[in-house]
């Protein structure tokens, strides 16, 4: 980059944010007297008088120095002019009137400018640029014109009427009206068109879709800084909550929708206000918070038949009961989401419902049907073009093939979300796709590879303040140290993890934690509490995946203790779960659950023994790393000199 002592970036602070890293500046001073002469000799044929006046004047400014020359050049017989802004005056003179209309039409389009856009502009259909380039005033660049300097655009522009200025940028704007939202935008602003807010508002839209969040936040900050009218103002703010809350700035986008509250002035821009209050209220966690607010934007909604606006707000109420353990309530919100969506014609909210759908069944244990919802809805967003919706939902498509697949097959899903929700800066997207990748390296026993997306989970965690998250990482986070015979440290994790779940919903995460706490204390008394607690819990209702891990934890925890009835019972509980929709999670682990504790009551036949290799090597296809230890040790006992001879 290039900057001037004024306003240099490159200060103590921003040196601090560079860790260290080389960095090379290089400080330009004025020329000296030797290097203007070779300069001006190397440029056009004047007297050395002339030349010598010339870089007097310049006093070491190359840019000066040779617009003084050029003047000179073209047989300016006043005195040399006594700065740059003067000189680029002087010399716009001297040009053909249709230069120098077209000079100043160029500069209110930019640095860069087309050919057939400034013919727009002066209303001149066959002008060329032949003259501004014999003046050395722009130069091509490919199929394009640029100004020589950025000081000579800016000196045309200063030259220009106000008046005549915003005629120009009028007609600017017309001409990328279809073409480019931003510059249309841009253009209107400067004409200071009435209009210019609701430009920004559409020109932040699309690039809100084409996942530039940072630029859509500038467009609608620039809209709100020119906006006069009220709706423009509840508009605009509206679209900067949504702003915020993309780029993961929650508290920021919950005062942004409160401020659209104060300035809403009917029914329909509180219910707007309302839902965003509420979605950002999800994720920091103030649930309750987050369904007062919707049933406040509800009741508006209904009084007025916002049919598009009901199918969001079941979509959001049934987000908001699924960290809530209340699963029929979520599974009831998600089908009227659906039933509003279709009912509106709006392909874009039937796609947020295939997604709550996805939830729904999801927190229901019914993992197949979820990969199905959660499949259909990125198929109609890539369909349709709905890239922030599909960014949302992909990762679900990754976590639910880690039950019915395992986490084999689903480790490259999981590592293609996280890099698409990153490159279009999705941070919740890119939380959920890192979880599932980091659990799924914690089940293929590659602690060290998942331990890699821990510290991006939590940052994003963090940055999000999306506190019940954070449980998750802990509870998995102590099942790698319990990988590593590190119980103690498993355990302290565990309890962490607890305290959180009690703060931000137990239903979410509490039986998934407190399955790994059963499995990893050492203390009998502790664990029995804990498998006691777990089976409370979720029979009060909880997320389907504390059903799935809770169960198969407590099956090892059993196994561990020789207790084979316990192992049993649990094996059943897991069936019964999925019984209406089984697949690989139950199937592989009840199974495992019942061989083992087969085995460990002495059954030896031929039979115990195939079931058991059968389930190393399903293990082993599917990726349940963490599974094959324990086969590994029965078949290790029956392949021993010692074992028992199998008929």
């Amino acid at each position: 980059m290039t900057t001037r002592i004024e306003g240099d970036p490159l200060d103590g602070a921003w040196r601090s944010t560079t860790g260290g890293s080389p960095l090379l500046t290089i400080d330009l001073g004025p020329l000296r007297e030797a290097e203007a002469l070779e300069l001006a000799s190397g440029l056009i044929e004047v007297s050395d008088r002339v030349a010598r006046d010339c870089i007097a004047r310049a006093e070491g400014n190359p840019l000066f120095l040779e617009q003084l020359l050029r003047n000179a050049e073209e047989g300016a017989d006043e005195a040399v002019p006594a700065s740059i802004q003067s000189l680029i005056l002087a010399r716009m003179d001297r040009l053909a009137g249709a230069d120098k209309a077209a000079l100043q039409a160029a500069s209110a389009i930019g640095q860069r400018f087309g050919l057939d856009l400034l013919r727009h502009l002066i209303e001149d259909p066959g002008y060329h640029c032949t003259g501004l380039i014999a003046h050395y005033l722009v130069r091509p660049e490919g199929a394009d014109y640029l100004f020589a300097h950025a000081l000579i655009r800016e000196g045309a522009y200063s030259s220009l009427l106000k008046a005549r200025r915003r005629e120009l940028h009028a007609r600017a704007a017309q001409w990328f009206a279809e073409a480019d939202p931003v510059l249309h935008a841009e253009h209107l602003d400067r004409a200071e068109d009435p209009a210019a807010p609701q430009a920004y508002l559409e020109a932040a839209h699309a690039q809100a879709e084409s996942y530039h969040y940072e630029r859509a936040l500038q467009l609608v900050e620039r809209g709100l800084a020119i906006a006069i009218e009220a709706a423009d103002q509840i508009a605009l703010t509206c679209r900067k909550g949504e702003m915020l809350h993309d780029l993961g700035s929650i508290p920021e986008s919950i005062e942004a929708y409160r401020s659209a509250l104060d300035l809403a002035t009917d029914d329909i821009e509180r219910c707007r206000a309302w839902f965003g209050l509420a979605a950002g209220m999800r994720i920091i966690d103030k649930l309750d918070d987050a369904l007062t607010a919707l049933d406040h934007a509800e009741g508006l909604a209904q009084s007025h038949g916002l049919t598009l606006e009901l199918a969001r707000i079941h979509h959001l109420r049934g987000n908001l009961y699924f960290p809530l353990g209340r699963m029929d309530d979520c599974l009831a919100a998600h089908e009227k989401s659906l039933e509003f969506a279709r009912a509106s014609a709006s392909a874009e909210a039937e796609a947020e419902a295939l997604g709550g759908m996805g939830d729904a069944v999801y927190a229901l244990g019914r993992m197949a049907s979820s990969n199905e919802y959660f499949r259909r809805c990125v198929e109609l967003c890539r369909q349709h073009g709905f890239g922030r919706i599909e960014v949302a939902n992909f990762p679900m498509v990754a976590h639910t093939r880690l039950f019915i697949a395992g986490p084999a097959p689903t480790i490259l899903d999981s590592l293609a979300a996280i890099a698409g929700a990153a490159r279009v800066g999705h941070h919740r997207a890119e939380l959920n796709a890192g979880l599932s990748a980091f659990i799924a390296l914690v089940e293929l026993d590659r602690g060290a590879e998942a331990s890699e997306h821990l510290e991006r989970a939590l940052a994003l965690v963090r940055h999000l303040g999306a506190r019940r998250f954070e449980a998750t990482i802990l509870g998995w986070t102590a099942r790698v140290h319990l990988a590593e015979g590190r119980s103690q440290e498993a355990v302290e994790r565990a309890k962490q993890a607890l305290e959180i779940c009690y703060e931000t919903g137990i239903g979410f995460n509490g039986p998934r934690v407190l399955g790994i706490l059963a499995l990893a204390t050492g203390k009998p008394d502790e664990r029995r509490r804990a498998l006691e607690e777990g089976e409370k819990l979720l029979s009060e209702g909880s997320v389907g995946h504390s059903h799935l891990t809770f169960y198969r934890d407590a099956i090892d925890a059993k196994l561990d203790d020789g207790d084979w009835d316990g192992v049993e019972r649990y094996a059943g509980l897991l069936e019964d779960f999925t019984r209406d929709e089984p697949y690989l999670w139950s199937t592989f682990f009840a199974a495992r659950g019942r061989a083992l504790a087969a085995w460990g009551r002495g059954r030896r036949d031929a039979e115990a023994l195939a079931e058991l290799r059968r389930l190393r090597e399903e293990a082993e296809r599917t990726g349940f790393m963490t599974a094959i230890p324990a086969l590994e040790a029965a078949l290790g006992q029956a392949e021993s000199p010692a074992a028992v001879t199998l008929p």
